[in-house]
């Protein structure tokens, strides 16, 4: 703030022109991107927004933003304005937790305050006292409060502002409602809602139709919403960066990514694997290793999914194969099978995982930990590697989001003749569940109704396990050079950038060019000399020996 004395007169002016009169004088410290605080300056679209809200003299404010966007800072700013200009005004802020009083919209007022030189003089001065979860500014007869979502502690009470936060993510809206009450018999009553958007079962999704329907020319709604990944690469705030959104493109399921990230509503249910991602999996191709991999870097892992003996529900224990491959340099997985154990008898699973590490050269396996022991206790055993897991909410996402993008992206190839695992993946459904005590939200995962999913639990768990497995373009198993004199130093596969005349009876430069063959008939576009073939996509994984 600037040492002028304050036009504090100016700031009392009770729409937008005031609020943002406010925020040039006092320029409010909010924590930054970068780490420490800064001065809060709103994007174009934030701006206009704010001032639609203040300006149309409505009781109820709905800012309905993606991710990032600053609406939990936004409503904690025009409380403090209203705070420090306004006289008798008692303020609510409803926590997401039954138990919590004190969650992130008070700590945001809070911080605000303290943070800010010319509120934290007030501070200072202890005309502005900052005690556990209420906040008082004596000379004004004002008080801020934070509530826990719990409508009865809400009932007969008297409010000039009341805020709720995520309101997209409670059971029900009985605690709004009490909130919202507790400010109609005060004349600059205003009820504040700051929440990005999330299934249309949820509290929030009825205010928007209360809006939409224009019922309620009281209520204000924000919708701040993008398209797609691009429009919103295009018009997000300076803050958010178009290679940071695009990473959490990459990182999410769509219909996670479209709520967070882009704010558009949800239904209960999305499809993971629609028809159009479901088409570009199917494929006609010899289950033999060697006929897919052709001589480049490849691994194998298992799954399993097992269910009990005689399922009430149906449920099959089931085993699959995935081989991982490098084709142009990406990750493809082929299905090598996908079996259906009769009885989830711990003898066809054995036999099943052996048939595997024999025909395939299985190395890998992971197996969810649902009636498992005895199963993990035998590939203990074995070898070849193998992990427990428990099917946790973070753990299935990771899985589910990897096989979606392998799908997605025309990586992953399924034989027609897997015709139970088609089924099922074209059944198979995910919804995103909202935490209501204010943490992240997360999907959950299944077979829609009356369906089965123990084929694509197999399938993700064998997926999963190669997880770690980097596989290099071209491998060679061990360079052994037996050239002489300078030759050797000078020789491409030693480091060097020449072909000497030896490597015509060499076995490892045969070898190597045996695997450049390989990568110019694959029609690559522009294909490298063998020189920079080796030096750029030819990998070592044996021993390497020159003479002496």
């Amino acid at each position: 703030m600037s040492n002028a004395t304050p036009n504090i007169k100016s700031w009392q002016q009770p729409t937008a022109d005031g609020f943002f009169r406010w925020l040039d004088d006092v320029r409010p410290q909010v924590p930054s991107s970068k780490g420490g605080f800064e001065t809060f300056i709103p994007g174009p679209q934030e701006r206009e927004e704010i001032r639609k809200a203040l300006d149309g003299n409505y009781r109820t404010v709905v800012f309905c933003w993606p991710r990032r966007h600053g609406k939990t800072l936004v409503s904690a700013l025009i409380i403090c304005w209203r705070f420090l200009t306004r006289q008798t005004q008692t303020v609510g802020i409803v926590a997401n937790s039954e138990k919590q009083t004190v969650d992130t919209a008070f700590k945001t007022v809070a911080t605000v305050l303290k943070q800010t030189p010319y509120m934290a003089e007030l501070v200072k001065s202890g005309a502005i006292r900052v005690q556990g979860d209420k906040i008082f500014y004596d000379s004004l007869h004002n008080v801020i409060q934070g509530y826990s979502a719990n409508p009865a502690a809400l009932f007969g009470k008297k409010l000039s502002i009341a805020q709720c936060s995520e309101l997209h993510a409670a059971r029900n809206d009985d605690a709004y409602q009490a909130l919202a009450s507790a400010t109609i018999d005060t004349d600059d009553g205003l009820t504040l809602v700051d929440s990005t958007v999330g299934p249309k079962s949820s509290p929030l999704y009825n205010l928007y139709n209360v809006a939409r329907s224009g019922n309620d020319p009281s209520l204000f709604y924000s919708h701040i919403h993008y398209v797609d990944l691009g429009d919103a690469c295009r018009r997000a705030p300076p803050w958010i960066k178009p290679e940071a959104l695009k990473s959490r493109a990459a990182q999410m399921l769509p219909a996670e990514f479209a709520q967070q990230h882009l704010n558009l509503w949800q239904s209960s249910q999305s499809a993971l694997f629609p028809p159009e991602i479901l088409e570009k999996c199917q494929g006609d191709y010899r289950l033999d290793v060697d006929s897919i991999v052709d001589g480049r870097a490849n691994v194998v892992g298992a799954g399993l999914d097992r269910a009990y003996g005689f399922s009430l529900h149906g449920d099959q224990t089931v085993t699959t194969a995935v081989l991982k491959v490098l084709q142009a340099e990406e990750e493809h997985y082929f299905v090598l099978a996908s079996d259906k154990i009769r009885f989830s008898n711990a003898g066809g699973i054995k036999k099943a995982f052996t048939r595997y590490q024999q025909d395939y050269g299985m190395c890998r396996s992971t197996i969810e930990s649902y009636n498992a022991q005895d199963i993990a206790a035998w590939c203990a055993d074995q070898n070849f590697h193998s992990e427990t897991v428990h099917a946790t909410a973070d753990r299935k996402s990771n899985a589910f989001t990897a096989l979606y993008n392998a799908a997605s992206e025309g990586r992953l190839h399924i034989h027609k003749d897997f015709a139970n695992l088609l089924e099922e993946l074209s059944n198979f459904e995910y919804s995103i569940s909202n935490n209501t005590s204010g943490g992240s939200s997360h999907a959950k995962f299944g077979g829609a109704k009356g369906t089965h999913d123990d084929h694509v639990y197999s399938l993700a768990w064998a997926v999963y396990s190669l997880r770690d497995n980097l596989l290099n373009p071209y491998e060679i198993p061990g360079i052994h050079c037996h050239g002489e004199g300078h030759v050797a130093p000078l020789c491409a596969l030693n480091g060097g950038d020449h072909i000497p005349p030896c490597a015509e009876s060499c076995r490892s430069m045969l070898a190597a060019h045996g695997l450049y063959k390989l990568y110019t008939e694959r029609g690559q576009i522009s294909p490298d000399t063998f020189e920079t073939f080796i030096a750029r996509k030819l990998v070592n994984v044996g021993a390497h020996t020159t003479p002496r």
